[in-house]
């Protein structure tokens, strides 16, 4: 359908392995109405080698729009023909992952955040994808790899990527990468934010879309990050694990729409359609019941009973075939104040002030070189 359909990407919700499946997204897409949702990122190989077999990784219910696309690789003629056998299944946008820090993907891979090293070579990337598809193309990365994490640097990077290939989007995660093996995890906690750097590329790329991403965990923080300017904000592990009170508040809160009425017990009710749909369709019992339950783990964070309702679905999941079942077992453990309380505001009218100090240290505004000049008339 394209972006364009749609309220824009105020909000979005990051890109995980292993959790932004399918089964999320519906749940996600009954909470939140306006919220953006990407995939997991599927790597271009995996969609040619699954060439007869796409629905398994690139079907999604039409509820799920506005939804983006990410992709992972460095073979520009698999980047191609992965975007245009997506193309049917009619996503948004389409990414090229050039952030992900994993030793299997940005090491031994050679792409996610590794790419970050070689600018032109992502430029003609995303001047591939853009050529195979008729969607916006975007760019998720990081602000500097290992060493290499100046400002001038990333502004290099986007300076050559924008200016030699259609993508007027980036996604930028406020923390560079270490490549010194260290996991996924570490590299979310060990590099420090630096906001400073995502401000500074609004002020010096005023014709590009930035959506920041990066420690921001709660909907105060989404509107705090706006205020000083955001043209969009990326949540990750805070929409998950905390779903109900994060994205539930989304479309009031960041998109102004009126407050919900919808209850946790509707949307089980609704997701039961869904759940009981999909169990075993790949064969292998797969999908699993416990992978389809597993999302909404983070509809009841810290409310009572969710501890024991955890406890009897995991028990629930060795004799239960159906999602149904496993529901009328377990779920007297939620008290029905829970289930059939409507949302409560997650946010305040206080100013919170996490990317204020981001205005004060400021990089020096970014120049370019004579001959990034020339390469950019070249190109036009």
């Amino acid at each position: 359908m394209g972006a364009e359909q749609y309220l824009p990407p105020w909000f979005s919700v990051a890109p995980m392995m292993e959790w932004t499946d399918n089964h999320y997204r519906t749940m996600a897409r009954l909470v939140s109405k306006h919220a953006w949702l990407w995939t997991e990122m599927l790597a271009a190989e995996t969609i040619i080698y699954q060439e007869k077999n796409l629905d398994r990784f690139l079907a999604f219910n039409p509820d799920q729009h506005p939804i983006v696309l990410q992709i992972g690789g460095n073979n520009l003629e698999n980047l191609a023909k992965a975007t245009r056998l997506a193309n049917s299944y009619g996503y948004d946008e389409i990414n090229l992952n050039c952030g992900c820090p994993s030793p299997k993907v940005a090491g031994h891979g050679c792409f996610g955040v590794s790419l970050m090293l070689d600018p032109k070579f992502v430029a003609e990337a995303m001047s591939v994808i853009a050529a195979n598809t008729d969607v916006p193309v975007s760019v998720k990365c990081r602000i500097g790899v290992d060493d290499h994490d100046s400002y001038r640097e990333l502004c290099e990077f986007i300076h050559t990527v924008s200016t030699q290939s259609p993508t007027r989007h980036f996604v930028i995660h406020s923390r560079k990468a270490l490549l010194n093996g260290i996991s996924p995890a570490d590299n979310r906690k060990i590099p420090p934010l630096k906001y400073e750097f995502y401000y500074a590329l609004l002020r010096d790329f005023p014709d590009i879309r930035f959506t920041i991403n990066g420690g921001v965990n709660s909907i105060d923080e989404v509107r705090a990050a706006q205020n000083e300017g955001a043209h969009g904000v990326m949540v990750g592990r805070a929409a998950y694990n905390n779903s109900w009170a994060l994205l539930g508040n989304v479309d009031t809160a960041i998109y102004g729409a009126p407050p919900s009425t919808v209850t946790r017990r509707q949307v089980l009710e609704k997701y039961q359609v869904y759940a009981d749909s999909v169990i075993g369709i790949y064969g292998n019992g797969k999908p699993s019941l416990r992978d389809i339950v597993k999302p909404l783990y983070g509809l009841f964070w810290g409310e009572k009973g969710n501890g024991v309702w955890k406890r009897n679905a995991d028990s629930a999941f060795h004799h239960c075939k159906t999602f149904k079942s496993l529901m009328e077992e377990t779920i007297s453990a939620m008290p029905d104040s829970v289930l059939d309380a409507p949302l409560v505001d997650a946010y305040s009218t206080t100013s919170v002030d996490k990317f204020a100090n981001s205005m004060s240290l400021l990089p020096l505004p970014y120049t370019a070189k004579e001959e990034e000049q020339e390469e950019e008339l070249l190109y036009a």
